[in-house]
């Protein structure tokens, strides 16, 4: 008797588990991370071509495993503090820039831009922007799509989702997705997503933030 309850009580468990992890799936990564926002094909086919066409023009700076560049503040990846104040943001980023704004997916101008350069095989460790910024964090990708990986860090099984980062998607955070979630991009040269293989490209990677005032860094 004792043996068909522990059995019983098994397989309601099994059953429990499954059915969770069903209606998991079936919510939509916004709903699984508060304060996610996804927003397909933020940009056009043409103002991408035209920013990767007005990035590849500046200088890169060289001194990570990818190509970065930065506008508006320095951040030093060293110390993980804003070491230089280096102008406003380039013209030619004004109109995607004020869209954030106006579609209402930041709540102020960002000040500060870094974009990254991703050959295939490259990615970036999973990790929570520094304090030094505001809450809303924003990204756009450009020339090729990959996965990114959202991990709970306040959950002590590891709750991951992943999103699909189309190209011309935008991506925000903020709130508990920009706080509590780390993301990151695993280093692979394609990705798997609903069966399909996705062989990535050179992809830039776009970054909006807003430098906290000194006082409150």
């Amino acid at each position: 008797y004792k043996r068909q309850v522990s059995t019983q009580s098994t397989g309601t468990k099994i059953l429990f588990l499954r059915l969770r992890n069903l209606i998991k799936t079936m919510k939509s990564p916004e709903q699984q991370v508060p304060g996610l926002k996804i927003v397909k094909d933020f940009i056009t086919k043409e103002e991408e071509e035209f920013l990767i066409k007005e990035i590849e023009k500046q200088k890169w700076e060289t001194d990570l495993k990818r190509n970065v560049q930065q506008y508006g503040y320095k951040f030093d990846h060293k110390s993980q503090k804003i070491k230089a104040v280096l102008g406003p943001l380039p013209s030619f980023f004004g109109g995607v820039t004020h869209r954030l704004v106006t579609q209402g997916l930041f709540p102020y101008v960002p000040d500060q831009m870094i974009i990254n350069q991703y050959t295939p095989g490259q990615g970036i460790h999973p990790h929570i922007d520094k304090p030094c910024f505001e809450d809303v964090i924003g990204s756009v990708g450009l020339g090729s799509s990959c996965i990114m990986e959202f991990r709970n860090r306040d959950n002590p099984k590891g709750e991951q989702v992943d999103i699909f980062f189309e190209r011309r998607t935008a991506v925000v955070i903020s709130g508990d997705a920009r706080n509590k979630w780390s993301h990151g991009i695993p280093a692979r040269s394609y990705d798997i997503w609903k069966g399909a293989e996705y062989k990535r490209k050179k992809r830039i990677s776009i970054t909006w933030r807003k430098v906290k005032p000194r006082d409150n860094r």
